[in-house]
């Protein structure tokens, strides 16, 4: 276990983002605008009409992708991550409605609102992190920069 302390306080925002804008690729520019390396995604909720994730398939080494790209009216149940390095990680839980199926994983880049999506951000002041693949594994860790 690694544990980095915020040592230097706390910063929080209440992002909402608009019909049609990517959540991911808003977020990246929103990171690196206000130079932000490091925090927490408290929550989220909002649809999408386009909700591109992907899964785990296995628990064995190295983990093993699925990929999902969904249309249509998609309902966040809930939205939770962490930024590391400056780049967003977040993963959903997701309903399709028209397909009566729900869907957890990482949320991926061409995302869009579809009404609105609203996040909370908890940024870590002063740190400095990254995230590292371990090449015996294919596990990806953060850890301070």
């Amino acid at each position: 276990m690694l544990a980095i302390p915020a040592a230097n306080g706390i910063e929080c925002y209440m992002i909402s983002f608009r019909r049609g804008d990517l959540v991911i690729e808003e977020l990246r520019k929103f990171l690196k605008e206000k130079n932000i390396d490091a925090g927490v995604f408290t929550s989220g909720i909002g649809s999408f009409d386009i909700c591109n994730l992907h899964a785990i398939t296995n628990t064995d080494l190295p983990p093993v992708d699925k990929y999902y790209n969904l249309e249509g009216p998609v309902e966040v149940g809930s939205l939770g991550g962490s930024v590391a390095g400056g780049e967003p990680h977040i993963h959903v839980v997701v309903s399709d409605p028209p397909n009566d199926k729900v869907y957890v994983g990482h949320l991926e880049p061409g995302s869009r609102c579809c009404y609105r999506v609203e996040v909370g951000l908890i940024v870590f002041k002063g740190v400095k992190t990254t995230r590292v693949t371990d090449e015996k594994t294919g596990l990806i860790d953060i850890v301070e920069a």
